[in-house]
């Protein structure tokens, strides 16, 4: 356990709430906060269970204001009063950006729709965060024209391409092509791809993440400890690169 504590951490992606069919499984403030206090987890960067669950995160937010960073997961395909609920949770609740999960809701990372929730993230200064690694609606070849489209906009392809050996290396192919696009490394399949995203798209443009409740901390932590990079690299990866990319440091 001590190994897995070593690096003080930030997760920049997790998820609180219930997940049914096919996943059944919830994951409570209380398990969140044990979770950071057993594997040195300084912040969480938080969206809930679903796109009707927002008001999830900003409880969880209101307890722990110091440890939690929340996002709004934002379903695109449900057009203006979304983009009016976007604007309320950044304007009125302090929340730091939003999460797009295309596969869960039904259009394409690219898609028109994506657009206005783009345009209101760079209007406030906030990040968008983007699943990424399942056909037809989340290939890192779609985040990369959203990026091109959008090149003021921070984005992060969450998973760098997740499981699959061509989507790894199709996140890291466009994370190189635009520099608006950073890498999280939660349930991705290489830990070597960590070290070649790291050195190749940049020593800044890599952070870890759990995606708890779907993958265990020690797993995540594991491949990023073995991936190769050096001490430097792995304090960059598991704390600065999130922090400094959230503005905190």
């Amino acid at each position: 356990m001590d190994d897995f504590r070593r690096f003080k951490k930030m997760d920049a992606h997790t998820h609180i709430g219930t997940f049914g069919s096919p996943f059944n499984i919830n994951f409570d403030i209380e398990q969140l906060l044990a979770q950071m206090e057993t594997y040195n987890i300084e912040k969480t960067i938080l969206c809930a269970a679903g796109c009707h669950l927002n008001e999830d995160t900003a409880a969880a937010y209101r307890a722990l204001p110091d440890r939690i960073i929340p996002l709004m997961w934002v379903n695109c395909a449900l057009g203006q009063p979304v983009y009016d609920e976007l604007e309320h949770y950044i304007r009125d609740e302090h929340f730091a950006g939003a999460k797009l999960q295309s596969l869960f809701d039904g259009y394409t990372a690219d898609a028109p729709c994506v657009d206005p929730v783009a345009e209101i993230c760079r209007h406030y200064g906030k990040p968008l965060f983007v699943h990424s690694g399942h056909p037809p609606f989340s290939l890192p070849w779609q985040i990369g024209l959203l990026a091109e489209r959008h090149p003021s906009l921070p984005i992060v392809m969450i998973h760098m391409g997740h499981a699959h050996g061509v989507y790894v290396d199709a996140a890291i192919t466009m994370a190189r092509k635009y520099d608006n696009i950073w890498l999280e490394t939660s349930g991705t399949s290489m830990s070597c791809q960590i070290q070649n995203a790291y050195e190749t798209v940049g020593h800044n443009r890599v952070m870890f993440g759990i995606d708890s409740p779907f993958h265990h901390p020690t797993v995540e932590i594991q491949k990023v400890m073995a991936c190769g990079v050096d001490e430097d690299g792995l304090e960059r990866i598991f704390y600065r690169n999130a922090a400094e990319f959230m503005g905190l440091l």
